[in-house]
């Protein structure tokens, strides 16, 4: 009688949490999608086409020696600043 009781006990404590994972599924679905299409959109507004095209201009750069020595001084000032 005991044993039965704790496997109900338990059983509905199962079907309850399957029932919230399933709640919290579907949540995470949306916002997913949600935030696929806001990204869709930011790409397609003026500020994500200028973004966009800056990263393309400086991805070009990147093996040019002014742009190295650029990058280097600015990762060398944030490591000493990491431990100052």
């Amino acid at each position: 009688m005991l044993i039965q009781r704790l496997l109900t006990k338990q059983q509905a404590k199962l079907s309850e949490l399957t029932a919230q994972s399933q709640l919290q599924q579907q949540v995470l679905q949306i916002r997913k999608q949600q935030l696929s299409e806001n990204t869709l959109a930011f790409i397609g507004s003026t500020p994500g086409l200028i973004l966009s095209f800056s990263a393309g201009c400086l991805f070009q750069l990147r093996h040019n020696n002014a742009v190295k020595s650029l990058r280097s001084l600015v990762g060398f000032r944030w490591i000493s600043r990491l431990f100052s």
